[in-house]
């Protein structure tokens, strides 16, 4: 059985799980609102606690994890979104969860597949249980209006490895892609892009040759672990010193590309260090 939730196609055979609830329809679907508006919270599920949302009955009341309310909630029910969205379109092999889900940490691939099997949301053979399925349903469901906008699955967990805020990516993710439009009039000039799904920055130069004009990549820096703000970052720091690109293309085209990784890295920790010294004077 193929169905269509939210653009993502989910599938699922039918099983009942709980006291009859039906895994087609989201988790939760059985709280009762009883706010001044209908639909609003507070909700009551059916022991009589109250709820301010659907995901706080479900971390707190199913999950029993204390203070839905605290920063890390929202990132670890996008992840277990993710998590199950991926199980659900096919079977993964250990080999590709480890390496594209967890980086290649084995033990963490395994706790967590341990936990969403002793939760009773998926099977040991990896597939969705009844609960599971409605459990991702109610995930994508009640994402903000900002994160209903993201893809759901692998490029979510992808473009969420970071240690900051959501908000803090999408800003920087949308300040590149604002500037870009001015560097790209550049001679030479720097790109953010992504080769085989790794996030790089690329430096590329503009050649007159005997037969045509020709543009060619020289030197590029890419982020493995798919930390696509690290590069975000690293490319805005770049744009603060556009008046240098064409020198740096220079460096590379006479000394190699070595050479500019070893400026670049030395300018880093000058500015790193200035901005300590700044802060030593300051306090002074």
């Amino acid at each position: 059985m193929v169905r269509t939730y939210f653009g993502a196609n989910l599938r699922w055979d039918g099983k009942e799980y709980g006291d009859g609830r039906h895994p087609d329809l989201p988790w939760g679907y059985w709280l009762t609102s009883i706010g001044d508006v209908h639909g609003e919270p507070p909700l009551v599920d059916e022991d009589g606690k109250q709820w301010s949302s659907v995901r706080e009955a479900f971390w707190c009341g199913r999950l029993g994890f204390p203070d839905f309310h605290y920063r890390w909630a929202k990132a670890v029910l996008g992840f277990m979104m993710s998590y199950l969205a991926v199980h659900d379109r096919r079977f993964i092999q250990q080999e590709e969860r480890i390496q594209d889900i967890f980086l290649g940490d084995g033990h963490l691939e395994q706790f967590f597949l341990v936990f969403m099997v002793t939760a009773g949301f998926m099977e040991s053979n990896q597939g969705l249980t009844g609960e599971g399925h409605a459990v991702l349903l109610m995930l994508i469901a009640t994402r903000s209006e900002d994160d209903s906008h993201d893809d759901v699955g692998l490029d979510w967990i992808s473009a969420n490895r970071s240690f900051v805020s959501h908000q803090e990516r999408r800003k920087a993710a949308d300040m590149v892609a604002e500037r870009e439009i001015a560097a790209s009039r550049m001679k030479n000039r720097f790109a953010a892009d992504h080769i085989d799904d790794c996030p790089v920055v690329k430096l590329i130069s503009f050649q007159i040759t005997n037969e045509i004009p020709l543009r060619s990549t020289i030197w590029s820096m890419s982020w493995e672990n798919g930390d696509r703000h690290a590069r975000d970052c690293f490319y805005l720091w770049l744009l603060e010193r556009i008046d240098r690109w064409d020198d740096w293309t220079e460096m590379v085209e006479r000394q190699g590309t070595r050479a500019l990784t070893e400026h670049l890295m030395k300018m880093a920790f000058a500015d790193r260090f200035a901005g300590a010294a700044g802060a030593t004077a300051s306090e002074a």
